[in-house]
């Protein structure tokens, strides 16, 4: 099953996400999921924009409302992996199949200094309606744990370490 294979990620700061980001290599890590490692560097990426640049509301507004009260949840606990990428931000945040590697990690390290230096006010989540920066903070270390979870040492496979 491929959830049990899966890499157990926390991380507590940017700093934690950034060096993790830098330890994956294309020739020495593989991913268990759907998307290429350069898929989830692009998804990732593609989200820190948009809490700096804004994206459209994902859902609708009574279904943003019943999230709301998640907010906690999902910036402090678990990102849900059952929440699926609205068809009104898809077009923004579903990668290209031939998405390329070194691009999209380069673009996503980028992507997270630009938030980091992002003093404005940040709009609001698709999904979850306003944020404040800590949450923002806290969605995108979530986020990013969920996603990078499916991308593992090609050893692991193999059984060793």
């Amino acid at each position: 099953m491929i959830s049990s294979s899966r890499h157990k990620l926390r991380f507590l700061t940017l700093e934690d996400l950034r060096e993790q980001v830098l330890l994956i290599k294309p020739d020495s890590h593989r991913t268990l999921g759907n998307w290429s490692i350069a898929q989830n560097f692009y998804h990732l990426a593609a989200a820190f924009e948009g809490s700096v640049d804004g994206l459209p509301a994902g859902f609708p507004k009574t279904f943003r409302r019943l999230a709301r009260p998640f907010r906690w949840f999902i910036t402090q606990y678990r990102f849900p992996p059952f929440l699926p990428i609205p068809s009104a931000i898809r077009f923004k945040l579903e990668p290209a199949a031939d998405a390329d590697f070194e691009v999209q990690k380069l673009r996503l390290l980028q992507s997270i200094l630009r938030f980091e230096e992002f003093a404005g006010l940040h709009p609001p989540h698709p999904v979850l309606g306003p944020l404040t920066r800590d949450e923002w903070i806290g969605f995108h270390l979530r986020h990013c744990q969920h996603h990078l979870s499916f991308v593992t040492s090609s050893r692991d496979s193999s059984g060793s370490r």
